[in-house]
């Protein structure tokens, strides 16, 4: 039986100083740093989805570029897949979460992000962005 898609979320950038930053955020219960991500809500599509929880987690809006890879990972003991989109940072809105942001360049944000599914969305992220000039 083929899981269906659940989650969506993205890999944040920004140019900064001749370089990017990318967005990371501590997770609902403050333990962890993690990419921006949440729940698919019915009818919406995940890029969608994507842009919506980094809005509502990180008060940050943007447009999404291009699909990343699609990673399984297990929310509160459940198998889920979570699809990542790479999405510029084109402005800001009110967050509606009490969350804390860092923007960091790929090596720092990749050494403060909690899970491996994360990690290897980021890496894929950064190397696109290099990909796209």
């Amino acid at each position: 039986m083929d899981l269906p898609l659940t989650h969506a979320g993205g890999v944040v950038f920004r140019p900064h100083n001749g370089e990017f930053l990318y967005l990371v955020v501590s997770s609902s219960d403050g333990q962890n740093w993690v990419l921006p991500k949440g729940h698919i809500e019915p009818g919406e599509s995940p890029e969608a989805a994507a842009v919506r929880e980094i809005a509502e987690e990180a008060g940050v809006l943007g447009e999404a570029l291009q699909p990343l890879s699609i990673q399984p990972f297990v929310k509160l003991g459940k198998q889920a897949l979570l699809q990542y989109f790479l999405i510029r940072e084109v402005g800001s809105t009110e967050t509606k979460e009490n969350r804390t942001l860092r923007w960091e360049t790929e090596r720092a944000a990749f050494e403060l992000l909690t899970f491996a599914e994360a990690k290897a969305a980021l890496v894929e992220g950064a190397a696109a962005i290099k990909r796209l000039g």
